[in-house]
């Protein structure tokens, strides 16, 4: 049983308001804070049954969306700082190994941890929501992770740009 259009229009009046002001006051950006609320909503109203305490639901979901998205962002500034672009690159040199990454994903990942590594890497995503997409467990992203990164650190190693 899911909710009725004016149950849901209902929660949403009451519930965006504080699902916002969580959101803005942890991403510190409005268009963002309104992508995860929305999302929220969004799977809240793809909900195969009616929660409880949809409030309660939102809330905790808006957070833990916003904390993995920060998580996400995190990651990829450290990822960025240790390795870092040489500034005096060009565009065409940043383009080519661009492209040798992009062929050595295709080429040396298995489906599954090419889409894996393209919803953590290219999407943002966390483990977490790259799980749920995928309807897989999280120790199964791990293990895709850990796997793709040791084969492409073993390949650019042995065939440097």
């Amino acid at each position: 049983m899911q909710y009725s259009v004016t149950e849901f229009e209902a929660i949403y009046l009451r519930c965006f308001p504080p699902a916002m002001r969580l959101a803005v006051s942890l991403l510190h950006d409005e268009d963002d804070a309104r992508d995860a609320v929305q999302e929220i909503f969004l799977r809240l109203w793809e909900a195969d049954k009616v929660i409880d305490s949809p409030q309660a639901f939102v809330i905790r979901s808006v957070r833990n969306l916003c904390l993995n998205r920060i998580a996400a962002a995190d990651t990829r500034e450290r990822f960025r700082r240790r390795f870092p672009l040489d500034e005096t690159s060009d565009s065409t040199d940043i383009e080519e190994r661009h492209l040798m990454v992009q062929s050595a994903v295709q080429s040396l990942l298995s489906g599954r941890e090419r889409q894996v590594v393209d919803k953590i890497y290219a999407e943002g995503l966390s483990y977490k929501e790259t799980a749920e997409r995928l309807d897989v467990s999280v120790s199964m992203i791990n293990k895709c992770i850990v796997s793709a990164l040791k084969k492409l650190r073993t390949h650019f190693k042995t065939n440097r740009p």
